[in-house]
């Protein structure tokens, strides 16, 4: 159907509270997503069993791995198994449970149903259907909180891993999870466990957060250029809360203009426009509070920032028409950066 006069410029209808930025359910595509989706990527096509992608809490791994999920069926097909195991906190592990929350998370109709013996046939069975309806004779597997794994678990994974392989099926496992996961590979190594390493351990990724002012920027830029909401509606999420200060450009148009003294300056509001601004304010507040580790920007609270900036200051809040470093920094404190690095910075 085509676009009525003047639509494009109307502010879409979204239900109260349902946009991403009040849900959180969105992916930014930072450069280290990118760079971690590549590497992991390069296992897979090379039929690697495994390998592991850790780094310390709240930079945004889990994201990630929801924004690699999306990413992989364009690579290998839309019919690619992919699972993901959440793992729990257990205090007495045991191999009937294990498998249930297998079954569970992985999407089966039957998870508890059954002895241990009968649970293990049956999941068996659901990976190698899946791998053959797809044709890619492939799994995959992401274990997030992976440093919670214990012997049992993975003693129950390499049995998966060899049942698929005697019929001719790939399976990757990708642990993600805490800086523990590095240390719990360093212990197998000493342990000569090299089952485990072999299987699941040869490759590893260090997950990192924002560390440099150009990673900040596409960031930044993400909110204002690539994410969409509605889908196909052209609204990025600076737009819908930014509306009247946004000022849209056609494909190809420049984003900067000439003022009076023919200086360029940007057109319309863009949050990455802040970028320069935003990292020193960063950089200032961890000094302040006496934070004494390189600047490393965890996603998950630059997004608390940008969400409390969108919903406070934007149109259905305050409705402002720019920002500025108060606003930011209001934000950032809100976000419950200072606290947590603080914390990070006393190990």
């Amino acid at each position: 159907m085509a676009m009525l006069l003047g639509e494009e410029n109307k502010r879409p209808f979204v239900p109260k509270k349902t946009h991403p930025i009040e849900t959180g359910k969105y992916l930014i595509a930072t450069k280290e997503v990118i760079r971690m989706y590549s590497e992991i990527k390069q296992w897979i096509e090379n039929r690697a069993p495994g390998g592991i992608a850790y780094g310390r809490p709240r930079l945004g791994k889990t994201r990630a791995v929801r924004y690699i999920r999306n990413e992989l069926p364009l690579d290998f097909g839309e019919g690619l198994p992919i699972f993901q195991l959440n793992c729990r906190q257990n205090n007495r592990p045991n191999e009937n449970l294990f498998y249930e929350e297998l079954l569970s998370d992985f999407g089966h109709a039957l998870p508890y149903k059954g002895r241990v013996t009968m649970k293990s046939e049956r999941l068996i069975n659901f990976l190698k259907l899946k791998a053959e309806e797809s044709g890619t004779r492939r799994v995959v597997i992401f274990v997030d909180d992976a440093q919670r794994l214990e012997d049992l678990h993975y003693n129950v994974l390499m049995d998966i891993h060899n049942k698929l392989d005697q019929d001719g099926i790939t399976l990757t496992t990708i642990l993600v999870g805490q800086p523990e996961l590095e240390h719990r590979r360093s212990a197998f190594v000493h342990a000569k466990q090299a089952q485990i390493v072999g299987r699941f351990m040869v490759h590893e990724y260090k997950f990192s957060g924002i560390k440099s002012l150009i990673e900040l920027e596409t960031c930044l830029a993400g909110y204002d250029e690539v994410s969409e909401y509605p889908d196909d509606s052209g609204w990025s999420f600076t737009r819908y809360y930014f509306p009247d200060s946004f000022v849209p450009t056609k494909q190809g148009e420049s984003l900067m203009e000439t003022d009076e003294t023919q200086k360029p300056k940007p057109k319309g509001f863009r949050l990455k426009n802040y970028a320069e601004e935003v990292y020193t304010l960063f950089d200032d507040l961890r000094k302040q509070a006496g934070i004494k580790k390189k600047l490393e920007i965890p996603m998950q609270y630059l997004a608390l920032s940008v969400e409390y900036l969108f919903k406070k200051y934007g149109v259905d809040g305050k409705r402002i028409d720019y920002l500025n470093l108060e606003h930011w920094n209001e934000a950032i404190r809100r976000s419950g950066y200072l606290e947590n690095e603080f914390y990070e910075d006393l190990f």
